[in-house]
Order: C-alpha cells, then sequence, then structure tokens
C-alpha cells in the first residue's frame, strides 16, 4: 500500500520541552494488508526455471498515536512480515528463508513526534525522505505498482548477477570485482533507496536506522531531511566500523522538497530529492565512489486521468571512475469510481568504458475495488536487458515478460 506523507515539521528542541504536560495514553489501531498473487512468466534466457509461481504477502501494522494538552503529537510504527518464511521481502530469485536483512518479522519500526507549527520527526528503522518525497511515473501506477512493482519477484534473474557481487543492505560494495558483470538500475530509484543496482530492485534497502524531519506543508510546500550515520545500522544491528576490504557506505543525507496543490480541476505535483553519501575506502583495492545522486519529477490529473514523469542520476555514486548511470520514467493512468488502469514505463543505462548496460521495461495494470478493501488485479510487464559494448556480457541479454493476477486486502 502507498503511503503519502502529508505534512509536517522544524524546530524540535524547544517545542519538546515545552510539551511535557499530561496526556491521554496513546492509542493502538492495528492494520495491515494480505496480498495473493499468481504468476505466469517467460523469458528468452531462463534457464530450468518453472514459468508459474504463487506469492503471498502479509504485513500487520501497528500504529501508536497520543497527543498531550500542549498540543504535541507523539507516537510509533511497527510494521511486521506475517509470513510463512519470516519476511515477505526476500531478494527475488533467492531461496533463503527470511533473507532481508529487515529484521525476521520486522520490516519498519520508528518512532515520532510532531507538532502544527514545527513538523514531524521520526526516528529508527524507515525510509527517508528521498523516497516518501519523490515523484514518479510509479507513484500513479496501479495494481502492483507497475515499473516498480511486483514483477520483479517473478522475472528470471539469471540472466545476469550483478557487479557488485557482495553488495547488500550490510552497506558494504565488492570493488574488486566491479564491471566483471554488467550492471542495470531496474526501479526508479536513487542508489540508498535501491542498494548496488545488481539484480532487480528488493524492499530491503532503504530501512536503515535513522532521523527524519519534515516540514509542516505550506502554500503546498514540503521540505524534508534525513541523516543515517552509516547504511549498516538496522533496527538493533550497530557497527561503527568505518572501513573495510570491499568499502563501506557512511553520513547518508537525503533531501528533499515536494509541492502539491489543486487549481480547480487540475492537480498538480512535483518533487524533487538528492542523496549524498560518503564511501570508506582506506582498506579497497578499487576506489568506489561515493553517493552523489537526485531525481526530479511531475505529476498532472485532470477528469480521472493522470500522467507522470521524472529523470533520476546516480552520477557514478557506489561504482569506479568513469562511470555514469541514469533513468527516466513516464506512466499514464485512469481512475473511474472503483475502477482504475494505468501503464508505466521505465529506461535506464549504466555506461563505463567500453560498457553501456541499459534496461527498459513498460508494464500495464488494472484493478477494481470490489468492496471496501478488498482490490482485485491483474498486471501485465515487459522487461529488457540489453548488456552491450564487450562479447563477454552478451550472454546477460534478456527480454522476458511477467503476467500477474491477484488480490490484496487492507484492513
Amino acid at each position: 500500500m502507498k503511503k503519502i506523507l502529508l505534512g509536517t515539521s522544524a524546530l524540535i528542541g524547544a517545542a519538546l520541552l515545552a510539551s511535557a504536560a499530561q496526556a491521554d495514553d496513546p492509542k493502538v489501531t492495528i492494520g495491515g494488508c494480505s496480498t495473493f498473487e499468481a504468476a505466469w512468466t517467460n523469458s528468452d534466457n531462463k534457464t530450468g526455471e518453472d514459468n508459474r509461481a504463487f506469492r503471498n504477502d502479509n504485513e500487520i501494522h501497528f500504529n501508536i498515536a497520543g497527543k498531550t494538552d500542549s498540543g504535541l503529537g507523539y507516537g510509533a510504527e511497527i510494521d511486521l512480515q506475517a509470513d510463512i518464511n519470516g519476511g515477505g521481502d526476500a531478494s527475488p530469485g533467492s531461496s533463503a528463508a527470511g533473507d532481508t536483512n529487515s529484521g525476521i518479522t520486522a520490516h519498519r519500526t520508528y518512532g515520532w513526534v510532531q507538532g502544527d507549527n514545527w513538523g514531524h520527526l521520526e526516528f529508527g528503522s524507515n525510509d527517508g525522505v528521498a523516497r516518501t518525497l519523490k515523484v514518479d511515473a510509479s507513484n500513479i501506477a496501479r495494481a502492483t505498482g507497475g515499473i516498480d512493482g511486483d514483477y520483479k519477484y517473478f522475472a528470471d534473474v539469471n540472466a545476469f548477477t550483478g557487479e557488485v557481487v557482495s553488495g547488500g543492505p550490510n552497506g558494504t560494495f565488492n570493488a574488486s570485482v566491479l564491471r566483471s558483470n554488467p550492471n542495470f538500475i531496474t526501479a526508479p530509484r536513487l542508489p540508498v533507496e535501491n542498494g548496488p543496482a545488481d539484480g532487480f530492485s528488493t524492499d530491503v534497502w532503504g530501512n536503515d536506522d535513522k532521523i527524519t524531519y519534515y516540514t509542516p506543508r505550506f502554500q503546498g510546500f514540503q521540505l524534508g531531511v534525513s541523516y543515517a550515520p552509516s547504511l549498516t545500522n538496522r533496527g538493533e544491528l550497530t557497527s561503527r566500523v568505518e572501513a573495510t576490504s570491499t568499502g563501506t557506505a557512511h553520513d547518508i543525507w537525503e533531501f528533499g522538497a515536494n509541492y502539491e496543490n489543486q487549481f480547480d480541476q487540475i492537480g498538480f505535483a512535483a518533487g524533487a530529492t538528492g542523496e549524498l553519501g560518503n564511501v570508506s575506502n582506506d582498506l579497497t583495492t578499487v576506489k568506489v565512489n561515493d553517493i552523489r545522486a537526485w531525481n526530479g519529477g511531475a505529476k498532472v490529473s485532470f477528469a480521472g486521468f493522470s500522467v507522470a514523469g521524472s529523470y533520476g542520476d546516480w552520477k557514478n555514486s557506489l561504482d569506479v571512475d568513469g562511470t555514469d548511470a541514469w533513468y527516466y520514467t513516464g506512466g499514464l493512468a485512469y481512475e473511474f469510481g472503483p475502477f482504475g488502469a494505468s501503464v508505466t514505463y521505465l529506461n535506464s543505462t549504466d555506461k563505463a568504458e567500453g560498457y553501456s548496460d541499459k534496461f527498459q521495461d513498460v508494464s500495464f495494470g488494472v484493478d477494481y475495488k470490489l468492496a471496501p478493501g478488498l482490490t482485485p488485479f491483474a498486471e501485465y510487464t515487459w522487461y529488457d536487458i540489453d548488456p552491450s559494448g564487450n562479447a563477454a556480457t552478451d550472454s546477460f541479454e534478456n527480454k522476458g515478460s511477467v503476467v500477474i493476477i491477484g488480490s490484496e486486502l487492507a484492513f
């Protein structure tokens, strides 16, 4: 379920001291979702893999909220994975049960405080502003999310193993094997929320421990900033190791600016986000570059139609000198009563001397709100993996498609 953060934040310290007043007991609400998907998939370069699969994804959300007599809001959110393998966000194609690095059963856990005049502050394991304030074509996608949807769990991943073979949510990157295989950006995400471009995107990144601040929304505008000392810190896991033989990302900053407004019958939204981070190379044999990336996008809606697009630039983040990576998105959606439909498109390039690794996909999705909280859906996604410029990587070329039919119950 996509969540849109609508507003909140400014100077915290004095407001917290002033709000130490009696408060009602915080209220606890329980929600979540239960999703079932049946998929059929095929590709030009699959080897020994079945062309059909089922997937079940269940989450339970605990939301705690209270308010003091002086007006300070406070609370927490705990999102639990309630699936058989102990985690619903395992890397696509992985057979490791619960191999999510987001906890055995928890995916996001964070606390918050907020005030009408000064904004909203979050602290814990949750997405940063680079994800919550961005605008791109996936924001209007129906069904499972289109170009940033669930097709990735069924697509054939044997076609490429990725450059940064040791990359993962622990924030380390094996510089010694960079450029040994092709590299692809497969979702409209910046490096911190996506991780190294070593395969189809997953949801195991982005929930590192951080502090995030949002301003109140004023005249349609909202600003935000997130800080994480290390991508390694996640939940109870703390690590102060600044340099390893594979490189380690630390001092991660995310910045975001978002605008939303309604002009008569025309709705408009725009977002600009950026990421900065340092990579320690003291012990590495090949330098991995720091994180320097940005994204900009916009959305216009009228009479049930919405159109959206974005451009994102990774520069050479988490890669070697001489590389450059970018992507762009576009999409069209229509909503009429309980029915919704969309088509979204992603095109990305990762370039280096002798390489030009390209990825593109287009996704068609429809859904229908059959009953309160119950939404059946269908989605078709076609993708194209195209490494070029080096004969050694020609075998990684692949085209494929995924059809998903399913339903989601949100409660």
